[in-house]
């Protein structure tokens, strides 16, 4: 039998076949992005968000997470991107841009509303969750300065708060702030069926009172606004326990 040549200093110092091959397989699986975003969703990631809050902006955020449930939250959370900078538009105390930034991690919310308190409260909310790469803007979102673009933004149940004739010019800023191919995912009540638009509206003026207009639009009428700006506009309707009259609206920019 002849013997084995003797192993020299070079193949002593190689990596063994067995564990290349592994590495190889493994390489992907590590240097890819993982399919999955941490499982934080639904009533976890809002009972994380009202946690965060004072007693009284908890109860608030109960009632309004009663109002947008994990359903509503969901749908939107995948028709949103899952990186880059999102923009919420009347963020309020950051309920949603809190629950977002927990879902995928890897957005970046800037929220914009008027209120100077409710902003604070919203920096505190999102640091006590370690959401640190999210901003705030205190100002009115059809005015104030707002700097680069944006792959994605959302307005949750503000646009009827919005005096019917700046709804067009807030939706045209709005697409001039999304970089092209993003998407803008508008939550908000259509007119049908009317006791359900009654029903809403009742529940509004408790919050708001009867001084601020309010100026509810059909979902087609909706629709046709985002389409005459440009966008490619997709629409659901989400039926609820509680009859409001939810609509969701995923409208792309085209350029």
């Amino acid at each position: 039998m002849m013997p084995r040549p003797a192993r020299t200093s070079s193949s002593l110092d190689r990596e063994p076949i067995s564990t290349r091959w592994l590495r190889v397989l493994t390489r992907n699986q590590n240097d890819e992005k993982p399919i999955f975003a941490p499982e934080i969703y639904g009533r976890k990631a809002i009972m994380r968000v009202a946690r965060a809050l004072p007693p009284v902006e908890r109860a608030y955020a109960n009632v309004r997470f009663g109002i947008m449930r994990p359903k509503l939250l969901s749908i939107m959370d995948l028709l949103l991107p899952d990186e880059g900078r999102v923009l919420d538009i009347g963020c309020g105390f950051g309920l949603f841009a809190a629950y977002f930034g927990q879902t995928q991690p890897s957005r970046r919310v800037v929220g914009v509303d008027p209120n100077a308190r409710r902003i604070a409260m919203a920096r505190r909310v999102c640091d006590s969750l370690g959401l640190r790469n999210h901003t705030f803007l205190v100002g009115d979102a059809r005015q104030v300065a707002i700097d680069g673009t944006f792959a994605g933004a959302y307005v949750l149940d503000v646009m009827h708060h919005i005096p019917e004739a700046d709804q067009l010019p807030m939706l045209r800023r709005l697409r001039d702030l999304l970089m092209p191919r993003g998407i803008l995912v508008i939550k908000d009540i259509t007119t049908e069926p009317a006791f359900g638009l009654k029903f809403t509206e009742l529940l509004d003026r408790v919050m708001v009172g009867y001084n601020e207009p309010l100026s509810y639009r059909h979902h087609r009428v909706w629709g046709s606004m985002l389409t005459s700006l440009g966008f490619h506009v997709r629409m659901v309707r989400v039926p609820d326990v509680l009859p409001y009259p939810h609509v969701v609206i995923a409208a792309t920019k085209q350029d």
